[in-house]
């Protein structure tokens, strides 16, 4: 049976957008982008908060085969980076399909290929499954006492309401991550009282963020050595950065160059006991502002570090039994890190899964969820295949993210090894590529064992660890390792049918 589809890409964000156009450019046009809301974007079109914006300097937070020449700002904000989007999307608008919210996927081993099924009921077919669902798009609300019984307006920063207004009100901001961190100085100077509700310190370094004047925008324009130069520098220092996190003793020179800043611009003693962290540098998230300390400082700004006790229909009530009366509470508590399918939708019967997986607690059976698969240890060679998947691709997969450079240099990675898997079927004839179970085995020891010594495992809890302990999220080492090893596909790692 031939497929209707060679590649159907889950997901209209960075990832299934560079996957279209490297598939676009290589002259294979029988594949489809599918996305489940009205507009493309992936997280740049989900959140829209006061203040969003990248942490990554914009000419590193593109695609290199479609730079933008004429970014603003050295760190771009939301509206740019969600226009750039539509701007790389163009050229593949016959191939992306709106509106097309996948229910599950199945891998037909008789027939060496996938079954789509979408929220309609339509079923398509597609001999490789490319699935760039993005680990960060669950937003996470935690479960506190009395919270239905609030009556004023609360959302999640990841569902900001088009019309919300919070002109001259009481507003709870609980958490300090990085929604928070860009929401709080946005939203400060507009409210009447905002409570910002802290469970840990974080690290927070300046962004030095700035406009690019008339003369650096003409150089990016007219010069484009320049320009690639520019990137160059950029991803150079943020490599170098790199190393702190893989060697934590480096993380010693910028936690000192913190705590001053930090003393410098926090003089009031028990504010600046609140602010100063108590885990190593680097465990968590860096924080990257110019204005959050700034804007805490503020009269109408109260920081408060006791935990959220409960809520009643006005108010937050904490531990210390103190009551806060707000209007709106705005969660900026982060997400589900998991790129674990919510459902167990993704399933294959090809029969065939790691010897290790007795050992984790699972007995080897088809057909077998993805979902089941993760059980206890979330991996993915190269962050993109998973033993006993085969045809399915994923990007921005397990051990694929970073802590000090672009996330989009990753993707671009993966989406090449993905293009040379392709070429090798076609060279070979194959229907089918399948990891090697023992393979998949050694990369989940490897990536283990490296993430032993890094700085995310140095003692504290973050969303980069998962549930059991394990460092699921990112790539323990530097972002040019993760590049040469993409570079080629290794064939004897894979059963070609």
């Amino acid at each position: 049976m031939t497929p209707e589809w060679d590649v159907l890409i889950i997901g209209s964000g960075f990832s299934g957008l560079a996957m279209g156009r490297q598939l676009q450019r290589q002259g294979r046009l029988r594949f489809q982008i599918l996305e489940q809301a009205e507009r493309l974007g992936g997280t740049w079109r989900d959140n829209r908060y006061p203040g969003c914006g990248c942490d990554v300097p914009s000419h590193l937070y593109s695609l290199s085969f479609a730079p933008k020449i004429q970014w603003q700002r050295h760190y771009a904000d939301h509206g740019e980076i969600w226009q750039y989007l539509e701007e790389v999307s163009q050229p593949l608008q016959p191939h992306i399909r709106l509106g097309a919210c996948m229910t599950e996927a199945h891998y037909d081993a008789r027939e060496n290929m996938w079954t789509i099924t979408l929220q309609s009921g339509e079923m398509l077919t597609t001999r490789i499954l490319v699935a760039g669902l993005g680990p960060l798009t669950r937003p996470f609300i935690p479960s506190i006492p009395g919270l239905e019984l609030f009556k004023g307006s609360t959302f999640h920063s990841a569902q900001w309401p088009a019309q919300a207004d919070l002109q001259c009100k009481r507003v709870a901001v609980v958490g300090t991550g990085a929604s928070a961190i860009q929401i709080v100085p946005a939203i400060a100077a507009q409210v009447a009282q905002l409570t910002v509700f802290q469970r840990t310190a974080p690290w927070v370094v300046s962004k030095s963020d700035h406009a690019y004047g008339p003369w650096a925008q003409w150089c990016f324009r007219s010069l484009p050595g320049w320009r690639w130069l520019y990137r160059a520098g950029l991803y150079a220092n943020r490599e170098l950065v790199g190393l702190s996190f893989i060697f934590p003793r480096l993380m010693g020179i910028a936690e000192g160059m913190a705590r001053r800043s930090l003393k410098r611009e926090v003089t009031d003693p028990l504010l600046h006991d609140q602010l100063t962290p108590h885990t190593p540098m680097g465990c968590k998230r860096i924080m990257l502002s110019d204005d959050y300390y700034t804007a805490l400082q503020r009269p109408n700004v109260t920081l408060v570090t006791s935990a959220i006790h409960r809520v009643t229909t006005d108010a937050v009530v904490t531990a210390d039994g103190v009551t806060h009366p707000v209007e709106a509470i705005i969660w900026a508590t982060g997400f589900f890190h998991t790129q674990t399918p919510e459902h167990p939708i993704i399933t294959s019967n090809w029969g065939q899964t790691p010897a290790s997986t007795t050992a984790w607690g699972l007995t080897p059976i088809a057909p077998i969820t993805l979902k089941e698969m993760w059980k206890t240890r979330r991996a993915a060679y190269n962050g993109s295949v998973v033993a006993g998947f085969p045809n399915l691709f994923l990007l921005t997969g397990p051990n694929s993210g970073l802590g000090h450079n672009s996330i989009v240099f990753m993707i671009e990675a993966q989406v090449h090894w993905v293009m040379q898997a392709l070429r090798v079927m076609k060279r070979e004839g194959a229907q089918s590529v399948a990891l090697r179970p023992e393979v998949y085995d050694r990369h989940v020891l490897e990536m283990e064992q490296r993430s032993r010594t890094t700085v995310w495992k140095s003692g504290c809890k973050s969303w980069y660890l998962d549930e059991h302990g394990y460092n699921s999220a990112l790539w323990p080492g530097l972002s040019l390792e993760f590049w040469w090893r993409t570079r080629r596909f290794r064939e004897q790692d894979f059963i070609l049918s």
